[in-house]
């Protein structure tokens, strides 16, 4: 088992020891108290911690120093030490790590994660099936969830920017969702270098260089004697504090042999690296063969070497240990003391020799991806078995879920393929662009993409890859008329690749704003794909159809039928899959069909996770969210947003806006409608700027809605006026009926009539077909806020009345507590307050059972409106009196209003005496006057 504080490798057990290093060690500590202490009080606080300075200036003694401070307190400390090299290896840095993980931590694990876990580490054959990285950070989140909750765990890690983009990726997932002070980092960082993990909440403490008086002692124990003070201080100056080179300095000057005196020169080479190669050509022949084998191996091991045929490695380890150029540590892992140095000792031999090394090692090599690299870099020439090696390796870590490391295998698998191999050239410049495509990294997937058409290939090559291109391009399809063009015209004669470009023209079509076009083009793509058996394409076109018949308001129910039939028979749609359900579901919602949207996003949510095409699963999982709202099920809701929080990285700006925006969504129901709209407002203003109005429209739509149950109608109606004008040149839809609706009843708020009468004309001028029930109630209600405006109350509550049973039977009961919150108000102007005072029962019955905290504080602040109040704003009258007072305002007299409290008409008129001080009025008229004017100053 390995200790739970792991020590990071560079502090491990060495085998042998360079004079002086305890006094090197000690020296670098003493030297820095205040940074040490400023570490640790940082780490304590809870806070991450990066140390950042020059090669050489004691990051990593520094960093022992804290680990090893960190570990004699409680905790799990986990270690890794990332080399250059490691950085082209996916999962490298977190199979350090987790290697200092108590195994019965795993075995808590559900099976499924524990096995994406597996995967990742390499403790599993992936043979069967891979994840991608998203699967990764989702199975490592709920591993060092249920740890951090037994004890904090703190990941130590030299050399941060080492970290392979894989383990990164991963890195950052977990760490910004874990509770802060569970998990922290502390971490060293070369200056200048970039890092690809950047803790959150992070304190960078800069590593300066070392003062004269702490280093010289250092240098002259270091010299065994052979300088004194001023000539040690010329090394300290020289050196510029920083202790590696002015050891290496001091080395040289005993390894010469000579003392040395002030003012002559110092044995120091021009270059720090031709110093360091200098050292290794003083080693004996057989000691530098190991080391550079070493230094070319990914994860140099001493098992590693002796099956590379260095059967006396340990020993010759031992050596070069000695002189300061690597450390064995007790796991038998080979480390050297500054990444210069391994750099040094690679760069050193001629290119002929380096190859030589990774010839040898591609025999002994176990794992099939480090095989590869060492199999490409063992020739520089084109041969097919490399390049054959190369993909299948690519193709073994895109399983693995390192889209990023497959990328740059296959991109190494096309270097080596030879020239008069055109077309497998092409396939696997494709593959490149696919995975640079799945990675995040779109340009490099249309550069990779673009190259494919820019050389001489058969047409069928060329529409693969105008199918990589238009599927990186996102919205910007509508302006590659001319590409879509091309694309059309390399399908040209062949059926089987006609529908899938009929297809990616009519997302031209809808991209650019033209309806009609893109719903012609669907149309053609469906036959086509009807025509030759192509399912895969039939559903793709399907959904393409079905969008735009559902923006032109069109009726899509054979649409809707046929993609479900399809769907049902686990029809392989590849990467689009999530796409295609989202546009299912999105019918079903739009149709008020919320079980079977539910049931169908569902669906696609489990075939995602077992399929590992999680591409595209977060705007599945908003629209599930958006149908657990409306059906009224808040916990459902805030379940799949806490899923969804989980979902979307930063690396995805087109989804990025989602993480903020179904927090909002998430206040208006089950926390504050007013932190809701404040949240919404920045979204929308970040999104103004990329002039996305069809995809602003609905945001805007819920934040008018959520400004309206407000009471905050002015800003309502600037809001909706803009998404409404966003969809004017749309035909009407469902949306377009609600919204527009929603913006009769914000512009009778304000007082515009006309305007607002102007729309509910041209809302029943559209007539009642296609509309869903939830669109007929918006105009149901539309109407009895005018006729209410009008004088028309007893028309206004009969309207209201059937609005709020069209929502009943559809199911939707956030839109029947508005309407009902609606009614209450309509019939409190009228004095009718019992009747208000229903009405709100009911909206705030229905919003507890949907667990609508939001929803429940608005029905109180609109019930406090029928509660009398002091005119002096003292404090309230007794809940008898409220009683009393309220029945007074409904009309009954005083034995009434004692028959029903039960109490003694003497008490009825006692009470009334008080609270007529209370308000300082004299008679029951006054008393209904100044709470129904109070009321209604309020409103």
């Amino acid at each position: 088992m390995v200790s739970r504080h792991r020590p990071p490798p560079s502090v491990a057990r060495r085998v042998g020891r360079q004079p002086g290093d305890d006094v090197v060690t000690a020296a670098v500590d003493a030297g820095r108290p205040e940074l040490t202490a400023r570490a640790l009080a940082r780490w304590e606080n809870g806070r991450s911690v990066i140390l950042e300075g020059d090669p050489g200036m004691g990051k990593t003694t520094l960093l022992s120093a804290v680990a090893a401070a960190i570990g004699r307190r409680p905790g799990l400390t986990l270690s890794a030490s990332p080399a250059e090299s490691d950085a082209r290896m996916p999962f490298v840095t977190l199979i350090d790590l987790l290697s200092g993980m108590p195994g019965e931590h795993f075995e808590k694990l559900p099976a499924p994660a524990l096995r994406i876990v597996e995967l990742a580490l390499r403790r599993r054959d992936p043979a069967h099936g891979g994840v991608d990285t998203l699967a990764v950070c989702l199975a490592l989140l709920d591993l060092l969830r249920a740890v951090t909750e037994v004890t904090p765990v703190t990941l130590v890690v030299d050399d941060l920017q080492w970290v392979d983009p894989a383990s990164a990726e991963v890195l950052s997932f977990v760490v910004r969702r874990i509770e802060v002070g569970r998990l922290t980092v502390v971490a060293a960082v070369r200056s200048g270098d970039s890092i690809r993990f950047d803790p959150p909440e992070s304190v960078t403490l800069t590593v300066g260089p070392l003062p004269a008086d702490v280093l010289v002692p250092v240098v002259m124990a270091r010299a065994q004697g052979l300088i004194g003070r001023p000539v040690a201080d010329e090394i300290c100056a020289l050196s510029g504090g920083n202790p590696l080179f002015a050891l290496e300095i001091a080395d040289a000057v005993q390894r010469r042999g000579l003392r040395s005196v002030p003012g002559q020169p110092l044995p120091v080479p021009v270059h720090l690296e031709t110093l360091m190669r200098h050292r290794l050509g003083e080693l004996p022949t057989a000691v530098r063969d190991t080391v550079r084998l070493a230094a070319t191996a990914h994860r140099p091991t001493l098992g590693l070497l002796i099956r590379a045929g260095r059967s006396n490695a340990l020993a010759e380890l031992m050596v070069a240990s000695e002189v300061g150029i690597c450390d064995l540590d007790s796991h038998g892992v080979v480390s050297f003391g500054h990444p210069m140095l391994r750099a040094a000792v690679y760069a050193g031999p001629p290119s002929i020799v380096r190859m030589a090394l990774h010839a040898r090692l591609v025999q002994v090599t176990t794992d099939p991806i480090e095989r590869a690299w060492h199999l490409a870099l063992a020739t520089g020439r084109e041969d097919e078995k490399v390049a054959a090696a190369l993909s299948a390796a690519a193709e073994l870590a895109g399983r693995r879920g390192a889209t990023a490391a497959a990328r740059e295998l296959v991109s190494l698998a096309a270097m080596r393929t030879p020239a008069t191999d055109q077309a497998g050239w092409a396939e696997r410049k494709l593959a490149e662009a696919r995975y640079a495509h799945h990675a995040g990294l779109p340009g490099e997937a249309r550069e990779a993409a673009e190259s494919v058409l820019a050389a001489d290939v058969p047409a069928r090559i060329r529409v693969d890859a105008w199918m990589v291109l238009f599927d990186t391009s996102g919205t910007t399809i509508g302006q590659m008329g001319a590409q879509v063009t091309a694309a059309l015209a390399d399908a040209e004669g062949d059926p089987h690749l006609q529908p899938w470009m009929r297809l990616y023209a009519a997302l031209h079509q809808e991209a650019a704003g033209h309806a009609e076009q893109a719903l012609a083009e669907a149309e053609r793509a469906v036959r086509m794909a009807v025509e030759v058996g192509d399912r895969r394409a039939e559903v793709r076109a399907l959904h393409v159809l079905l969008t735009a018949k559902t923006r032109l308001g069109l009726p899509h129910g054979e649409e809707t039928a046929r993609i479900g039939r399809l769907l049902a028979q686990r029809i392989d749609v590849g990467p689009a899959i999530n796409l295609v359900h989202h546009g299912l579901a999105c019918s079903y919602l739009d149709a008020d069909r919320y079980d079977e949207a539910a049931g169908v996003l569902h669906r696609a949510v489990r075939q995602a996770e077992e399929s590992g095409m999680l591409g595209g699963l977060d705007a599945v999982l908003h629209l599930l969210a958006q149908v657990d709202w409306r059906r009224g099920r808040c916990a459902a809701g805030l379940a799949t947003v806490a899923r969804l929080q989980q979902l979307v990285v930063d690396a995805e700006p087109a989804n990025g806006y989602l993480r903020r925006w179904t927090s909002a969504e998430a206040q208006a129901f089950t926390g504050s409608l007013t932190e809701a709209v404040g949240i919404a407002g920045q979204v929308i203003a970040e999104l103004e700027a990329t002039g996305a109005k069809r995809r602003l429209a609905p945001l805007r739509h819920a934040l008018g809605t959520w400004c309206l149950v407000l009471s905050d109608p002015a800003r309502a109606v600037a809001v909706l006026r803009d998404a409404h004008t966003c969809l004017s040149d749309l035909p009407t839809t469902n949306q377009r009926r609600k919204l527009t609706a929603d913006l009769i009843e914000a512009l009778v708020g304000v007082g515009d009539h006309a305007a607002a009468a102007a729309l509910l004309d041209e809302l029943h001028r559209i007539g009642p077909d296609q509309a869903s029930g939830t669109a007929t109630a918006a105009r149901q209600r539309a109407a009895a806020v005018v006729a209410f405006a009008e004088g028309r109350a007893d028309t206004a509550l009969t309207l209201l009345a059937a609005a709020a049973d069209t929502c009943r039977s559809s199911g939707s009961p956030f839109e029947l507590s508005r309407i009902l919150l609606l009614a209450a108000g309509m019939q409190r102007r009228r004095r009718r307050r019992a009747a208000a005072r229903a009405l709100l029962d009911e909206a705030a019955q229905i919003c507890r059972a949907a667990g609508a905290t939001a929803w429940i504080h608005r029905i109180e602040e609109e019930r406090a409106r029928l509660t009398p109040r002091p005119r002096d704003g003292g404090t309230t009258l007794t809940p008898m009196q409220e009683r009393i007072a309220a029945l007074v305002v409904d009309g009954a007299t005083n034995r009434e209003i004692a028959a029903v409290l039960c109490i003694g008409v003497t008490t009825v008129e006692a009470s009334l005496t008080q609270i007529y001080r209370r308000f300082c009025i004299r008679s029951r008229v006054e008393l209904v006057r100044v709470l129904d004017t109070r009321t209604l100053g309020a409103a």
